[in-house]
């Protein structure tokens, strides 16, 4: 096998491919990249067994072939050529990168060991790329990253019409999206890897597929394909917990919490809570108590229900101000204060965060 093509963009395929393998493989196969060449095109593929991804590129193709690289030093190399261009070539057991005077070999396994792709699933529907990646932004750090839990390591997939709704949970914030779609069958749910799910969804752009059949979902792109294993737990249902309405509500300029927010929270020693009293047309932020370090700031906001007064996590409440995409947010509160308090930005966007005892 031997192909030419420019650095950066052999190096822009490696990578998204690398997203299907592990970083500690139990099978040192599955940290290779498989490369196909021929007819003027390269497949970069990679597959772990949980995942893979797969993408193709224009190249020059002097001798058609396949070859099994180590994916993690082979997009390393590639990276560091820039915009030179490069020949890799397979020379028996090894790979022969050559980029300008800079020449480099690398071990090759063997493509006979390398497991069969998974097909991929059906189309179930479609969605705008950016609005899809926006979305995910908006939810993805409400998973849980404790392997204790595995369901809520995931993220629930929900088709329902015309909308995808996507939901995440760690039992201390909830956070709930809606994105408009175009669906090609009937309705589903999965619960996908939230790790799988973030990776896939960096540089999405224009029409989106979204892939399901049976216990494996994918998302396309253009000529970029991943692909997943569904997770076989059971997501708590999260959605009834959003309240439909709230008794107090608190409109507040979103920018301007976040700044306080990150200020205030300066203060807060580790699971310090943040304290929240609003009443009339202020709202005033404060942390730390006794002969320890304190922080206290008012901003204007407006009220409508009664007064509050409530405390909350504030890697929670700075997380939730940081990815709402709306120049002002409401929070909602129960008349029950000990409910969790629910804080909108846009009809299709719901985080729902847990209040803190008040000390």
């Amino acid at each position: 096998m031997k192909f030419s093509i420019p650095a950066n963009a052999l190096a822009d395929a490696a990578a998204f491919a690398a997203k299907g393998i592990s970083p500690r493989p139990a099978n040192p196969v599955l940290s290779g990249l498989l490369i196909e060449a021929a007819a003027g095109a390269l497949r970069i593929s990679g597959f772990d067994y949980d995942k893979s991804a797969r993408t193709q590129a224009a190249a020059d193709v002097e001798v058609d072939g396949n070859a099994l690289l180590p994916g993690k030093m082979f997009t390393d190399i590639v990276k560091k050529f820039g915009k030179k261009a490069v020949t890799v070539e397979i020379e028996g057991s090894a790979a022969k990168l050559t980029a300008g005077s800079a020449v480099f070999t690398i071990g090759s396994m063997s493509v006979a060991d390398f497991p069969p792709m998974p097909p991929l699933p059906q189309p179930a529907g479609t969605v705008d790329g950016d609005v899809f990646a926006a979305a995910v932004a908006q939810i993805i750090d409400a998973a849980s990253t404790d392997a204790a839990v595995p369901a809520l390591m995931g993220v629930k997939v929900i088709s329902d019409g015309n909308e995808l709704i996507l939901l995440a949970t760690d039992r201390y914030r909830l956070a709930e999206v809606i994105v408009p779609w175009t669906p090609a069958g009937d309705g589903f749910e999965a619960l996908v890897r939230a790790t799988w799910l973030r990776d896939a969804a960096k540089g999405l752009a224009g029409e989106t597929q979204i892939l399901i059949d049976g216990n494996n979902v994918g998302i396309r792109s253009g000529n970029r394909a991943t692909t997943t294993t569904v997770l076989d737990q059971d997501f708590p249902k999260i959605r009834t917990l959003f309240p439909k309405s709230t008794e107090t509500e608190i409109v507040v300029d979103r920018a301007e919490l976040a700044d306080v927010v990150s200020r205030v929270g300066l203060v807060a020693e580790r699971n310090t809570p943040l304290r929240i009293t609003a009443s009339g047309s202020e709202m005033t932020v404060d942390a730390g108590t006794g002969e320890a370090a304190q922080g206290q700031e008012t901003i204007p906001c407006e009220v409508n229900g009664t007064d509050v007064v409530v405390a909350v996590n504030p890697g929670y409440l700075g997380w939730s101000l940081s990815v709402t995409p709306s120049e002002n947010i409401t929070l909602g509160f129960q008349e029950n204060r000990g409910k969790p308090v629910l804080i909108t930005g846009s009809d299709e966007l719901s985080h729902l965060i847990m209040p803190v005892r008040l000390p």
